[in-house]
């Protein structure tokens, strides 16, 4: 009854010159039963199926005929009910599905961050994950799929990149499940989203379960596309924070300065994710090396990341934050204090309270506060990050454990002294 009730319709569309409505539903149905935000289709790759100037109206068809509902979730939205959106898709004659996939997935393309950034929370990219997945189950033709691979891994990325590591890691899980079947464990756009998942299991803090991932991904990548390969690298350096956080801190260097190499040698010295890997170093590496390495020049990364990308570039930051971790290490305390003061600042105003930089950027200046002998407001520092912390990423993560070892080391009146 459902489909000879909506194919009357669209016959009815046809007779009154509205056969825009009958394309819309038609791509409408390649997409998920979920809402799914305007913004999306008003974009001009709509242009492939039906006129960008025409949407509106076809839209409108649709909501007069009860075909589709505008829902508002704080973002406005058009959804229709799973039924009827898969009895359209089967319905849909075969030499009309490829520009409706071909256009579905530009759509979403365009909608996802070109290049994903550090940022907070935002609501409409977990609105976007169902709709990628389902373009992954839809999409048939080879370049299509891969172009929709592509973008749902970018969207794991985005969601990363606020802080949403729990939506990253089931969005770049289940896209790398689902490309597999279809292109093959070794594809390189399934690797790279088997890399992804390692990246958000590490920042979940199942570590061993990252290891596990990322490092057999990592070796077949250089075995296929070689060591300076763009997507061996960011596996790469994905493994290198496990290792750094699970003690095989000489592991950690060991990769680390590869992957650096590497990234200088692919994108050149002033690319973000080679001034990143640098940037690592200053963490990683012990006081008498950090002082040494690049003949002295890595201590100045922050002030080359300026002249590079700007001072307020994600990147730059980072490098304060890191540097100002080797000032610490090394005994200047003051400096240090000064310097992760306004990174917590930069961070807090551009984050918010409870994004993961700035609670790490907290815990650091709760560590210069109490070796400036400021003991109470270390205190009160590292107080507000492990509450925050068990909130977010819960009692047992690795972070909140180290957060709370942290406090209970101030509190005791003996903190431990910066790593010799």
């Amino acid at each position: 009854m459902v489909g000879l009730t909506w194919q009357l319709t669209l016959d009815a569309f046809e007779a009154r010159g509205l056969s825009e409505a009958t394309a819309l539903l038609r791509l409408l149905s390649r997409f998920a039963p979920e809402p799914l935000p305007l913004s999306v289709l008003n974009r001009a790759e709509i242009d492939g199926v039906l006129p960008r100037a025409r949407c509106e109206i076809a839209l409108r068809a649709l909501l007069d005929q009860s075909l589709t509902e505008l829902v508002d979730i704080g973002v406005r939205c058009a959804q229709s009910h799973g039924v009827l959106l898969d009895s359209v898709a089967a319905a849909t004659p075969a030499d009309r599905k490829p520009v409706l996939d071909t256009t579905a997935v530009r759509l979403l393309d365009a909608a996802v961050p070109a290049v994903p950034d550090a940022g907070p929370h935002d609501p409409s990219l977990r609105m976007l994950v169902p709709h990628g997945l389902a373009l992954l189950r839809h999409v048939q033709e080879p370049d299509p799929l891969a172009a929709a691979l592509t973008a749902v891994t970018r969207l794991s990325v985005a969601l990363h990149r606020t802080g949403d590591y729990l939506s990253a890691w089931e969005t770049a899980r289940t896209a790398a499940d689902l490309g597999e079947r279809r292109l093959g464990a070794d594809h390189r756009l399934v690797l790279a989203a088997r890399s992804r998942t390692g990246r958000a299991l590490f920042r979940l803090g199942r570590y061993a379960e990252a290891e596990a991932l990322l490092a057999p991904v990592h070796a077949v990548q250089e075995r296929l596309f070689g060591p300076h390969d763009p997507d061996a690298l960011d596996s790469g350096f994905g493994l290198q924070l496990v290792l750094g956080n699970t003690g095989r801190r000489d592991e950690a260097i060991a990769l680390l300065r590869a992957v650096t190499a590497g990234r200088r040698e692919a994108l050149g010295p002033a690319h973000p994710l080679t001034l990143r890997s640098r940037s690592g170093l200053l963490v990683l590496l012990s006081p008498t090396d950090v002082v040494t390495e690049e003949d002295g020049a890595l201590l100045s990364l922050p002030s080359q990341c300026v002249r590079s990308l700007g001072p307020d570039h994600t990147v730059t930051l980072g490098a304060h934050h890191n540097h100002a971790w080797a000032l610490y290490q090394l005994g200047r305390f003051e400096a240090a204090d000064q310097e992760i003061r306004r990174v917590a600042e930069a961070y807090r105003r551009r984050f918010g309270p409870d994004y993961p930089f700035v609670l790490s950027a907290q815990q650091l200046l709760s560590r210069t506060q109490v070796a400036c002998s400021h003991l109470d407001a270390g205190i009160a520092l590292m107080t507000d990050v492990v509450a925050r912390r068990e909130r977010g990423l819960g009692p047992a993560h690795p972070f909140t454990v180290d957060s709370r070892r942290v406090l209970s080391d101030f509190r005791s009146g003996n903190p431990r002294p910066p790593r010799v």
